[in-house]
């Protein structure tokens, strides 16, 4: 399963989510961090296989700051990436920037008014998250923001994704991890991908596998279980593993 990977590290190609993946779950999201020992792991891998891709629906001024510029990063599931240790906004993203911080703060009065204690709107600069982990009745602030979100999401013609305890309103543009694996895995013209995710947010990027199969690329599609791990991911997935700590340890077995 790895050997494609391990024989022509020059010619592969490592793609993986961050949260859930290389950093644990957490209650606050702007609390998450990579797992110890990850970030100079990266900068390792970086050195010996094609491309390192971190593909997150976080920020990538974020990722590069807790990643550092030695890898490829593209943030906000594929419409910021960075570049020379810059953030670029792609140009299909750029005019919904300002939307998405006016909806932000329609939301958050939203949400007060509404008093869902612990709900969190994380405004990522073109995509805007509305987070329930951390609130007190979880299943009533699921049914509650579910309906905010759609209605903002009608009103000012946006795009409404669930996510792990969380819903997404997005541009109306392509925001998909797929488009990053697919492209990136044949301008590169790899011998082999694999992407590590744990969420529905990653079934895009397991779509772009199947789609460069069978040719001359070797493809691997690793799921990280949870209690929130969805099951379409795990049962498409060649490889399981249990939590972020068994990415590390795949990472370390890549490096060799």
């Amino acid at each position: 399963m790895l050997a494609p990977f391990l024989s022509s590290p020059q010619t592969a190609g490592l793609f993986t989510d961050f949260d859930g993946t290389l950093s644990e779950i957490v209650r606050v999201p702007s609390e998450a961090r990579p797992l110890a020992g990850v970030t100079n792991l990266l900068a390792e891998l970086a050195g010996r296989y094609r491309a390192v891709v971190v593909v997150s629906g976080r920020s990538a001024t974020e990722l590069l700051e807790w990643l550092g510029p030695n890898i490829e990063i593209w943030g906000t599931h594929g419409v910021e990436r960075t570049q020379g240790g810059e953030v670029v906004l792609s140009e299909q993203a750029a005019p919904f920037e300002q939307l998405i911080t006016d909806v932000a703060v329609e939301a958050a009065a939203r949400v007060d008014a509404a008093e869902l204690d612990g709900v969190v709107v994380e405004d990522k600069r073109v995509v805007l998250g509305l987070h329930y982990r951390m609130a007190a009745d979880r299943g009533s602030a699921q049914m509650e923001l579910e309906r905010i979100a759609r209605e903002l999401a009608e009103r000012h013609g946006l795009v409404l994704v669930s996510g792990k305890a969380s819903f997404e309103l997005r541009p109306p543009i392509e925001l998909s991890k797929r488009t990053v694996v697919e492209q990136r895995a044949r301008q590169l013209e790899l011998s082999a991908a694999c992407f590590i995710g744990d969420d529905l947010g990653d079934l895009p990027a397991f779509d772009a596998l199947d789609a460069l199969d069978g040719g001359n690329m070797d493809t691997l599609r690793v799921a990280v279980d949870s209690d929130e791990a969805p099951d379409e991911l795990l049962r498409r997935a060649d490889l399981v593993l249990q939590g972020p700590v068994e990415v590390v340890e795949l990472l370390r077995t890549l490096a060799g």
